[in-house]
């Protein structure tokens, strides 16, 4: 069985390393910044992606691992 959204917050919690969020304009999952769910990270930054939907690796490729290499 899956967590509740309750334990899941609880985890996000937890997590104190630097966090990337990565967020495809065009997903059709929303913005982590905009629907609060940044709020539960110690140490997040979203990044959203123009022509991207929610797979933003496979359709902004490039951009995504330039983006994660400077954040590695």
């Amino acid at each position: 069985d899956g967590m509740t959204q309750a334990e899941t917050e609880d985890l996000w919690s937890r997590i104190a390393c630097p966090t990337l969020l990565v967020y495809g304009k065009e997903s059709w999952a929303s913005n982590p910044e905009a629907d609060g769910r940044i709020r539960h990270f110690k140490n997040a930054r979203v990044v959203s992606f123009e022509g991207a939907g929610h797979w933003v690796h496979h359709d902004r490729l490039d951009g995504f691992l330039d983006l994660l290499r400077g954040f590695l």
